[in-house]
């Protein structure tokens, strides 16, 4: 899956308008936890007036000249505050001991770090909960999952050619055979009605006119 995941996110950097390169990173020194996969991301054309916000869509990459992409999608589970805390593993790559070969890298120190995880809670208060949690951290944004997905959905074309991407064919063959609804990546496979009969006959006696 690690793999799968990790393709998916570097096609959607590349389609919109990213240089990717993935890093292997080394081991916290200090020995708190392993290095998950990450991309060193380079805007080709940045914009300097777009501010991203902390939860990162689209249109926000646009403002975002390069970043350190952190790629821990745990589609199992949706990031609560409590999961952060529960493990410090998922913020330690934006750890200034960690940034050292990312600023080798871009020249600079001058780069954003972004955390792509599943899916953020449902209310407002847990959303409110995470963004504080996360602000007590180096990590600059966070990307969900689904929204990767939705929008290689809308630029993948029916009629196009994939033949370097297993994750972009298949979502072409999703695309052409009408699973998709609403770009909400709903599986819309139809469901048969199961069949019914006439309901039991019941024969009532015949009215012979008497009270």
């Amino acid at each position: 899956m690690a793999e799968v995941d990790l393709q998916i996110v570097r096609e959607f950097f590349e389609l919109n308008q990213f240089m990717v390169s993935t890093h292997w990173p080394q081991h916290d020194p200090q020995g708190q936890g392993e290095s998950g996969v990450q991309l060193y991301v380079t805007n080709t054309s940045p914009i300097e007036d777009v501010a991203p916000e902390v939860l990162l869509g689209p249109a926000g990459l646009r403002g975002i000249a390069r970043a350190v992409v952190e790629v821990r999608p745990w589609h199992t589970e949706r990031f609560y505050a409590s999961l952060v805390d529960a493990n410090p593993v998922l913020t330690q790559f934006a750890e200034p001991w960690s940034l050292g070969h990312a600023k080798d890298f871009f020249g600079t120190d001058e780069f954003k770090t972004i955390l792509i995880i599943s899916e953020l809670p449902r209310t407002p208060e847990q959303r409110q909960q995470l963004a504080l949690k996360l602000a007590q951290t180096q990590v600059n944004h966070v990307l969900e999952f689904p929204v990767i997905l939705n929008d290689l959905a809308e630029r993948v074309m029916v009629s196009g050619t994939y033949n370097g991407s297993t994750a972009m064919q298949l979502l072409q063959l999703f695309k052409r055979y009408r699973l998709f609804r609403n770009q909400q990546l709903e599986f819309a496979f139809p469901r048969e009605a199961h069949a019914t009969g006439p309901g039991p006959r019941v024969d009532s006696e015949p009215d012979d006119g008497e009270d």
